[in-house]
């Protein structure tokens, strides 16, 4: 069988000898005949029907292109709204590439943003594996001494004799095993040559300090001077009648911490263990006992045991006064 495009060529080659042909056998007829239309010569009227059987040929071809072929009539009578999808479809493909263009810039911002992410979970990473090494440092590592904690208080003699005073600050030093520069030694033994009463001499950690390290210290000094002398008094307080010994207690554990903190305010060095002295609990109970059987309001006062010095200890006694 014909291909189709074969099979409409013949029949529009067909149709169109066919009108040729009868245009002519019309156009020979009328001029044998010496026949007009529309009052033309003989002559032109042949002319006139053989331009009317070119006509027929061109609107039978094309009538017949637009009766058998769909793509005919898409190309004769939709070729403008043809254009127009052709148009809109680019506009679109258009936006869909300015679409794709911007999807891309933003995935590429995206993968930028993704890479800082990246490095820093990586930096953040970094440091808890540092901070879980400082923490199990710290944790299996036993702190002896931390930053500006008093290591040791020690008594020395100042004077003129330079090296009496290097050899005992020396003797101070080696005795609690720490590290002290020699500047700082070198001022320390120029300030006590120029005095001539007794000093305190504090060691004090230079840094946090844990178990098995060598122990960087400074010295710190302070004149031993007298803050209370025996039977001086530190801090009193007003204790009414009717308290329970429980309550009574109470009181006196409340005068005794501020009567050092009045000691501290003063001028007493508190020990390395941040202690100025202590009482034992017997004596609080007995006391409060014996507050509670006379059952009267009561003044008692915190005094000094016997002459205490900035190096301490708070040696204490009470007095009690009975209204």
């Amino acid at each position: 069988m014909l291909p189709f495009a074969l099979q409409v060529a013949l029949l529009i080659l067909v149709l169109g000898g066919a009108i040729a042909y009868i245009g002519n056998y019309v156009g020979k007829y009328i001029g044998k005949r010496r026949l007009t239309i529309f009052h033309l010569r003989p002559r032109h009227t042949a002319i006139a029907i053989t331009i009317i059987s070119g006509i027929l040929i061109a609107l039978t071809t094309t009538g017949v292109l637009l009766m058998i072929s769909q793509d005919a009539r898409t190309a004769l009578l939709g070729l403008d709204k043809l254009r127009r999808q052709i148009n809109d479809k680019t506009q679109e493909l258009r936006a869909t590439n300015e679409a794709l263009t911007k999807l891309d810039q933003e995935l590429e911002q995206k993968t930028l943003q993704l890479q800082a992410a990246k490095n820093e979970v990586g930096s953040l990473q970094r440091a808890k594996a540092s901070l879980k090494k400082e923490v199990k440092t710290a944790r299996e590592g036993q702190v002896v001494f931390r930053v500006g904690e008093v290591i040791s208080l020690s008594l020395i003699q100042a004077g003129p004799e330079r090296d009496k005073l290097e050899a005992g600050l020396k003797q101070i030093i080696s005795a609690v095993k720490v590290e002290v520069s020699s500047e700082d030694l070198e001022r320390a033994v120029s300030a006590l040559a120029d005095k001539d009463s007794r000093y305190v001499v504090k060691l004090i950690a230079g840094r946090n300090v844990l178990w098995g390290e060598k122990v960087p210290a400074r010295i710190e000094l302070a004149e031993n001077k007298l803050i209370y002398s025996s039977g001086g008094e530190i801090a009193a307080l007003e204790i009414p009648a009717g308290l329970s010994a429980a309550q009574i207690e109470q009181q006196i554990m409340k005068l005794l911490r501020g009567s050092h903190n009045s000691a501290r305010e003063t001028g007493v060095l508190p020990d390395p263990s941040g202690s100025l002295g202590s009482v034992p609990y017997s004596e609080i109970s007995e006391l409060a006992k014996k507050i509670k059987a006379n059952n009267k309001d009561v003044y008692l006062k915190v005094a000094a045991d016997r002459d205490i010095y900035a190096i301490g200890p708070l040696s204490i006694r009470f007095k009690i006064s009975y209204k």
